[in-house]
């Protein structure tokens, strides 16, 4: 009866969310501080010692704390000064990086930014917000009522627009990107761990519940969703 009534409700909540048309917002660019290309922990000792956990404390990140994640995801290294080509932190068939990773705030959950959900920008090191309010319980909602992440301070969105890949590739072009994928959320595991964070990762969600939430264009597909947190 409990999961019943549980599926109602959810039912109810997301027809609720596709019947209202998402509400354009001003493109204000959140600057990130600029992140830091050397840690403290070795890779083999953050291989080691990583490992997923649903358990968070109610301390905020800092900005440098989410720069750095954000980055480790899908940010840029710095341009060759002799191509001027820009690097990114992960590799991609073709050079054509199709992956999108959005942060998921909560109100006081980052220290200076509120809540809301927020695309990054590789190019720049910055956010810029696509909602506003704490969507965290709705999201863990779609993830198929998997409250723990509610508690999460930051979630991570791995998504990815395929048809940067699937144009030159084909069908082939979606293993690629589930390739990329695996790469962005090794790094944020490893980044985490290195900040002296906690993180893990979720797979099971209802994808068109997801969008809804998150408020994504009809190109981006999300992958994978990351907790992070203390």
């Amino acid at each position: 009866m409990k999961k019943l009534r549980r599926a109602w409700i959810s039912g109810v909540l997301f027809l609720f969310l596709f019947a209202i048309p998402g509400i354009a917002l001003p493109q204000v660019e959140i600057k990130l501080p600029k992140p830091s290309f050397s840690g403290k922990l070795s890779v083999e000792a953050a291989i080691i010692s990583k490992k997923s956990s649903r358990n968070y404390a109610g301390t905020a990140l800092t900005p440098q704390e989410v720069s750095q994640i954000l980055w480790s995801a899908n940010g840029n290294l710095p341009s060759d000064a002799v191509s001027g080509a820009t690097v990114k932190v992960i590799p991609s068939a073709g050079g054509l990086y199709p992956l999108e990773v959005l942060l998921v705030t909560g109100k006081d959950t980052v220290e200076g930014i509120s809540a809301g959900i927020y695309q990054y920008q590789p190019a720049t090191n910055s956010l810029t917000q696509m909602a506003e309010g704490d969507n965290r319980t709705l999201l863990a909602h779609a993830c198929l009522s998997q409250m723990w992440m509610s508690r999460a301070p930051a979630l991570v969105v791995i998504a990815a627009v395929m048809a940067r890949m699937t144009s030159k590739y084909g069908n082939r072009g979606y293993q690629y990107v589930f390739m990329e994928a695996g790469s962005s959320n090794q790094n944020v595991y490893l980044q985490a761990q290195s900040l002296g964070l906690k993180a893990a990762t979720v797979g099971a969600f209802n994808d068109a519940q997801v969008c809804a939430v998150l408020k994504l264009p009809k190109e981006m597909a999300p992958l994978l969703i990351m907790t992070v947190g203390r």
